[in-house]
């Protein structure tokens, strides 16, 4: 018997004995339900039953099974990793922070964006309305200033005094190279934008010293997370690790669904996270078939005596098309499918892609938005927009307008950002934050979960 010591954050010290118990494995179970029932690694099963091999397991398979019992010890002071991205905390407090006190009057921001206004025509109407008709930067920062002004217009309602600069990047080396010599951005309470990653590592590398947060508003891709560098929009590891949650929460309530994984070489590792939880499940890689999935095939696979999960793992156009429709197609009284994914992108939104299709496949997914836009606050926030910049707004402009009211809020309540991250997490029209640190930066957890029904698209509970 070996004796091991470990620290916990619970601040005390454990030692644990590892001792061993047979399993014989029963119909359905896989290394994973295993690992639960024991609260063991996957891993660590594999190293006390070499014999293994990949993922599946044989019906009355005996199986050694490492058992830790754990001997308290006195409470010891552990330090805490501030750049955890493991799960995020258990239990969510949501605040309003609309109807709290204000400590500061006074707030005084920078907003950078590629406005890119020299290219512009100004002078040609027509010109200037087919270069903004179509989605560039240009139009993408405009609409999120709109959103913005809308946000500055709430804050003023409360008595709250603003300064706002507006610096443009123009997407160029050199333009923002220009702006961060004229500029001392420590004179600033918070930096908006860049709107591009690139962008913002070039502006947090040259003002880090500043100690002024930095806010990526629009991106989801890995940034650098320099100190006081905040990424508002919850990075594609953190909404898989959402849905991973949800997923494990199917397995409990259905232990032998029939699965298929339809991925391509950029989603082999999500794909082999799958696998883990479900070692039987059928795979269809699209580069192999050149983004073809073969509707014989699927037909052949999928079942009417239990329920059919297909995860679609790929953020090609063509492949979302083509397998929405095709799973749509053999659906049947006998035949239910749930189609997931682990992360929707937005090429989701394109107008190929069938709305009513993914509502009959129950699409589920992560999101950093919630796509409803039928709601009281929605709607009365449409009003007052068309009503200021005579169109309705778009989810840039919503989300411009949730996250310059959420970062002012904070600032307005607690003085600076770092204070404000232990409040909760807050909600306003589509948008929600909760903040983590990082590498004394900050990053966005919140996900909401998305369920397509017919033709109504819903959020389903945190606790899912």
């Amino acid at each position: 018997m070996i004796i091991y010591s470990q620290d916990t954050n619970k601040n005390t010290s454990n030692s644990f004995e590892i001792d061993s118990i047979i399993h014989k494995v029963k119909r359905k179970q896989t290394l994973y339900s295993i690992s639960k029932i024991y609260k063991v690694s996957i891993e660590e099963i594999k190293s006390y039953n070499p014999k293994i091999k990949g993922n599946k397991l044989s019906r009355k398979t005996e199986l050694v099974i490492p058992v830790r019992r754990y001997i308290k010890l006195k409470p010891v002071l552990v330090k805490k990793k501030k750049d955890s991205l493991n799960y995020l905390i258990p239990k969510i407090r949501k605040i309003n922070l609309i109807d709290s006190t204000f400590n500061i009057k006074n707030i005084k921001i920078a907003i950078l964006a590629p406005f890119k206004l020299d290219d512009i025509e100004l002078d040609s109407i027509e010109n200037s309305k087919k270069y903004l008709k179509n989605l560039n930067l240009t139009s993408i920062s405009l609409d999120f200033y709109s959103g913005a002004i809308m946000a500055f217009n709430k804050i003023k309602n409360y008595g709250l005094n603003l300064e706002v600069k507006i610096l443009d990047t123009e997407n160029d080396f050199g333009s923002i190279s220009n702006i961060l010599t004229q500029y001392k951005f420590e004179d600033f309470d918070l930096v908006l934008g860049p709107l591009i990653p690139r962008n913002i590592n070039q502006v947090s590398r040259a003002i880090i010293k500043s100690k002024t947060p930095i806010v990526s508003p629009l991106s989801s891709n890995e940034i650098e997370i320099n100190e006081n560098v905040i990424q508002s929009m919850p990075s594609k590891l953190i909404q898989r690790k959402r849905m991973l949650k949800y997923i494990d929460s199917l397995i409990d309530k259905e232990p032998d669904p029939c699965v298929m994984i339809i991925y391509d070489n950029q989603n082999i590792d999500i794909k082999d996270q799958l696998i883990t939880r479900f070692p039987y499940s059928e795979l269809i890689n699209t580069d192999e078939s050149n983004g073809f999935v073969d509707p014989e095939i699927t037909d052949s696979l999928l079942v009417s005596s239990k329920n059919n999960f297909v995860f679609l793992e790929s953020e090609n156009l063509n492949v979302i098309t083509s397998v929405s429709s095709l799973l749509n197609s053999q659906i049947s009284q006998e035949r239910s499918i749930s189609m997931m994914t682990t992360f929707r992108s937005d090429i989701y939104e394109n107008e190929n892609i069938s709305f009513e299709h993914l509502g009959n496949l129950n699409f589920t997914y992560p999101s950093y938005y919630v796509p409803i836009y039928d709601s009281e606050k929605v709607n009365l926030f449409n009003d007052l927009y068309l009503e200021e910049f005579g169109k309705r707004p778009n989810k840039i402009a919503i989300r411009a307008y949730d996250i310059t009211l959420d970062l002012m809020l904070r600032l307005a309540n607690r003085s600076k950002f770092v204070k404000s991250i232990k409040l909760g997490e807050t909600e306003y029209l589509q948008n929600k934050f909760n903040y983590f640190t990082k590498n004394n930066g900050f990053i966005n957890g919140s996900i909401y979960l998305i369920k397509h029904e017919k033709l109504n698209i819903i959020k389903l509970n945190d606790n899912e």
